[in-house]
């Protein structure tokens, strides 16, 4: 009985070891009153081979995430990662930001860490300065290359909205998103960038 028991003991420690080194977490941002910004959802994953992540996100009152001209939301994945993977996307009745990043051939993750998708969100006008919240709702999903299953709970992340621009910093990973569709600034697709400030490959540029 107490080998029994000293086995189940050692069963529970390392499961809370393995889902412990196979999680997800957002980066922070700033964003300006009327601005968009990118948020990015990160992977670590150096215990299992990972293939599948699913998730729900809750925006905070404020914020609301960016659609293009047909409606889905305006994210993008990162190919060094996900090469292989299918990005899905849906803005459900809540507000929420659903994602559901998978290969139907079951194909890994890049393995280490950093980000694998981001999306656009966008602050209305006359939201009030300070520090936002975005988390993720329920139980998010990761499943490994044997069909199994790990949970996260409670992942979030901060958003500064300020009304000073050089509060704002753009960090550089040295990873480019694959989506190089230009945007404007209210979110809408659209076929060149004119005047004006536009989002290309999930950066802003300035175009005269």
């Amino acid at each position: 009985m107490k080998r029994i028991y000293i086995l189940l003991i050692s069963m529970l420690v390392w499961s809370a070891v393995k889902a412990e080194d196979n999680t997800f977490y957002f980066t922070d941002a700033a964003i300006m009153p009327g601005q968009t910004a990118n948020i990015q959802l990160c992977m670590r994953n150096v215990a299992t081979d990972l293939t599948c992540l699913e998730a729900e996100i809750q925006l905070p009152e404020g914020l609301s995430v960016v659609l293009d001209d047909d409606g889905n939301p305006v994210a993008t994945k990162f190919h060094s990662r996900t090469a292989a993977h299918e990005l899905l996307t849906n803005v459900l009745d809540n507000g929420n930001l659903k994602v559901l990043i998978s290969s139907i051939d079951a194909d890994l993750f890049g393995e280490g860490e950093g980000p694998l998708l981001s999306f656009c969100v966008q602050a209305e006008e006359d939201v009030l300065p300070g520090e936002y919240t975005v988390e993720t709702v329920g139980e998010s999903l990761l499943v490994s290359n044997a069909a199994e299953a790990f949970y996260s709970v409670g992942v979030t992340g901060n958003v500064l909205v300020t009304d000073d621009p050089t509060g704002i910093t753009t960090t550089d990973n040295g990873q480019q998103a694959t989506d190089d569709k230009i945007y404007n600034l209210a979110g809408q697709r659209v076929s060149k960038a004119k005047n004006g400030i536009f989002i290309k490959g999930g950066k802003k540029e300035l175009h005269r």
